[in-house]
């Protein structure tokens, strides 16, 4: 499991003038909770950004991923917000693919500034495949390698003598805490907090003035 703290937006960089905007606030006490607010919303646009600006660049087939493995973390004593993401490597299929065919390998695109690549490495070609927990992905046979005694004796049980034991593994392709930690994305998100906080701040300033 991957765990990689993305952007965090905090008032230390403006301190001052988030302190000048709070005053403007008959009640005080009211202080912490506004600042918090527009931390929480500063957080919630930015990761909306990350998540659009990631989609662009990676061909994913199921983006709505980018948002089911990452969140915002809110921090009261601190006063901050930070945009969290967690997952692990995700299948090949996740991007979009094509299925081998009797003589080419399976192929895939990762990035969408790239094209589709057949799958092949050290004559082994990639192919499609249905485990027996019925999940469908993209394996390739590791060249030299062979099952043990015990595994080629269940697949030549299950499948026939004429099965071929030469280990398969699973493709896999980048976790969501790496695609949505590119370096030019975070330095843009991490741009766009700085540049929203304080509208956020006059936004919940003005609601409680209301």
């Amino acid at each position: 499991m991957s765990d990689e703290l993305l952007v965090t937006v905090d008032v230390d960089a403006e301190l001052e003038k988030v302190m000048r905007s709070l005053q403007k606030l008959p009640d005080q006490l009211a202080a912490p909770q506004i600042l918090q607010k527009a931390l929480t919303s500063t957080a919630r646009k930015t990761r909306n950004r990350l998540i659009k600006d990631t989609d662009k660049r990676y061909a994913l087939s199921k983006p709505d991923v980018l948002k089911a493995e990452s969140k915002i973390e809110a921090n009261t004593s601190e006063n901050s917000a930070t945009i969290v993401s967690k997952g692990a490597m995700r299948d090949i299929m996740d991007f979009m693919t094509q299925p081998n065919s009797d003589t080419a390998a399976a192929a895939a695109q990762v990035l969408n500034s790239s094209s589709m690549s057949p799958l092949e490495s050290n004559g082994m070609k990639a192919f499609v495949t249905r485990f027996s927990s019925g999940h469908i992905a993209i394996v390739q046979r590791q060249s030299g390698k062979k099952y043990t005694s015990t595994g080629a004796s269940a697949r030549i049980e299950k499948y026939g003598s004429k099965i071929d034991i030469t280990k398969i593994k699973k493709l896999l392709s980048p976790a969501v805490p790496q695609m949505l930690g590119n370096k030019d994305s975070v330095d843009a998100a991490q741009a766009l907090a700085l540049e929203l906080l304080n509208s956020e701040l006059d936004k919940q300033i003005a609601k409680a003035l209301e």
